[in-house]
């Protein structure tokens, strides 16, 4: 994955805005979360000052001071970490972060460990490496420190607590919202409560025609771009407003909102608000952490389940928040020709919210040109087959021509790669022979029998593979159609009408065609045993079976 370059350290300025100094490392780890990053050793405590984040480069001394440093491709255990750690000691870093290796700590970086003020912190394996130095930035750009009495009985993360305390250090109802206009938390608010607060709180979001108003006010711009309070005045509908943007350096976390509750807003509210955005800020980081950190945490636990061998399934299972021996099913969707990759990322966009949705626990996992979908609960079975018609539903209203492929139900999540890899072989069917949008093994039962003799035998029959090859070297150099042509004659059973017109030429030129690939190949179409495997050649290639669409 491509990191950007470190950015420049926070200005003694800029930290004095915020109405503090540089962070500490403990500070930043605790915004970020332990779970996210585990400290496994600081010899010089978690109160050092740190300057920013970025990515380790041994030969950039100068920009390593004072930072936390990210260090993709190395883990715990690979030999060369401890020299990723001295040489970032010698550069000053405060801290350097490594992947878990699957064999702990090596005894080398342990004693490297022990010898230098750098600290050692390890990674959480279902965060990206883009996703921690992005969360790590914002988390260090908050260099003040919120005013004790407006925060110390709140919790990290507690944001109805949160607006509770805003409200009462504003002197008006507060409404925190993402940068969508979703509302995360709000205050109790007083009977007199205007109109538009009732709706805003029932709907969990600003009404759609107010954002619009808002937007087209130049208000909404005026907002993200200001880093100061902004004022909405009263007009006939509504009271007064103020609103703040929440930011972390330069990323935008939020909004807090002041509403007069029941009375004017008191003459200090813009001051109380500045201070409130600046409370809010870890608040806010923390709730988006615990936002993205639970969907990256499911993505890491399906994609282990098919893949890992053998996968934690005991874990998978908590992350997931079903039983280990539950039964599950993977559906596998796919588009069945090429599409723009644009309209493809929409489509299965889509279709995860659809699987979101879905009645029972389902989790979807992208794997290129394919999105696979884990059902896990007991009698699952007619509500998997419904699930595939309306995934092959939404991804048809994408512009998608679908293909859904069921695997087979087995006992347990530590079975789900094999349900996978079944839904991969009803897949391949689909695409390779055509057939229905939805499918499962039993609906292609023959088909994918004769897929696996093909793939069994073929390579054990030399003499079919050089007809074959004949064939199509013949056909590349002169173009003519003779692969397509002896295939069309085995799959109509040698009825020459059926083969000519499917192939659009005469009867005669037909038979031209078979003798002359008789004669180039050695072969006696004539003879069962030829016919059997040149067919099992022409099935290798793809030549047979015939496209459906245009079999009679």
């Amino acid at each position: 994955m491509q990191l950007s370059p470190p950015g420049p350290p926070p200005s003694p300025d800029a930290a004095a805005a915020h109405g503090g100094g540089s962070p500490t490392l403990g500070q930043a780890v605790g915004v970020v979360g332990p779970d996210v990053l585990e400290v496994l050793r600081a010899p010089c405590g978690t109160d050092v000052p740190v300057s920013g984040a970025g990515v380790f480069d041994e030969g950039e001394t100068l920009q390593a001071r004072g930072r936390i440093l990210i260090v993709p491709g190395v883990d715990t255990s690979a030999p060369g970490a401890a020299g990723v750690l001295r040489a970032a000691d010698r550069a000053g870093a405060a801290a350097v972060v490594l992947r878990r290796g699957a064999q702990g700590i090596a005894p080398s970086l342990a004693e490297a460990a022990d010898e230098v003020s750098t600290a050692l912190l390890a990674r959480a394996p279902w965060i990206e490496w883009g996703e921690l130095i992005g969360l790590l930035r914002a988390a260090i750009a908050r260099t003040g420190t919120a005013p004790a009495e407006a925060s110390a009985d709140v919790a990290l993360g507690d944001l109805p607590g949160l607006a509770l305390a805003l409200a009462a250090l504003v002197g008006g109802a507060i409404t925190v919202e993402d940068p969508e206009s979703n509302v995360l938390a709000y205050s109790p608010t007083a009977d007199t409560a205007d109109p538009l607060r009732r709706l805003t709180i029932l709907g969990r979001r600003v009404p759609s025609w107010r954002v619009t108003e808002l937007a087209e006010s130049g208000f909404l711009t005026t907002l993200w771009a200001s880093g100061d309070v902004v004022h909405r005045p009263a007009d006939a509908r509504f009271p007064e407003r103020l609103a703040v943007a929440v930011r972390a350096g330069d990323e935008i976390l939020g909004s807090l909102w002041a509403a007069a509750d029941g009375e004017p807003l008191p003459s200090g509210a813009r001051d109380a608000l500045r201070q409130a955005a600046v409370i809010a800020v870890p608040h806010l980081l923390h709730h988006r952490l615990r936002s993205r950190s639970a969907a990256s945490r499911r993505r890491y636990a399906v994609r282990a389940l098919f893949e890992e061998r053998p996968p934690d399934v005991a874990a998978a299972a908590a992350v997931l928040g079903v039983e280990a021996g539950q039964a599950c099913t993977v559906l596998t969707a796919a588009a069945a020709a090429a599409i723009a990759p644009d309209v493809l990322d929409r489509a299965f966009h889509l279709a995860s919210l659809r699987v979101a949705a879905h009645h029972t626990p389902a989790f979807a996992h992208r794997d290129g040109d394919r999105l696979d979908v884990l059902v896990a609960g007991t009698g699952a079975g007619d509500g998997v087959d419904r699930l595939a018609r309306d995934l092959a539903a939404v991804l048809r209203g994408a512009g998608v021509r679908p293909l859904v492929a069921v695997g087979p139900a087995v006992g347990g999540l530590g079975d789900a790669a094999a349900s996978r890899a079944g839904a991969a072989q009803v897949l391949r069917v689909l695409r390779e022979r055509g057939g229905p949008e939805t499918a499962g093994a039993e609906d292609v039962r023959f088909a994918m029998d004769a897929l696996r003799v093909t793939d069994a035998v073929a390579e054990h029959v030399p003499s079919a593979a050089d007809a074959v090859a004949a064939l199509l070297e013949h056909d590349e150099r002169h173009g003519t159609d003779l692969p397509r042509t002896v295939a069309a004659h085995l799959v109509f059973f040698g009825d020459a009408a059926a083969t000519a017109r499917y192939v659009g030429i005469h009867t005669n030129t037909l038979r031209y065609r078979l003798r002359r690939a008789g004669e180039l190949c050695g072969i006696d179409l004539t003879d069962p045993d030829v016919r059997l495997l040149v067919e099992l050649g022409l099935r290798r290639a793809g030549l047979i079976p015939l496209p459906s669409t245009t079999r009679n």
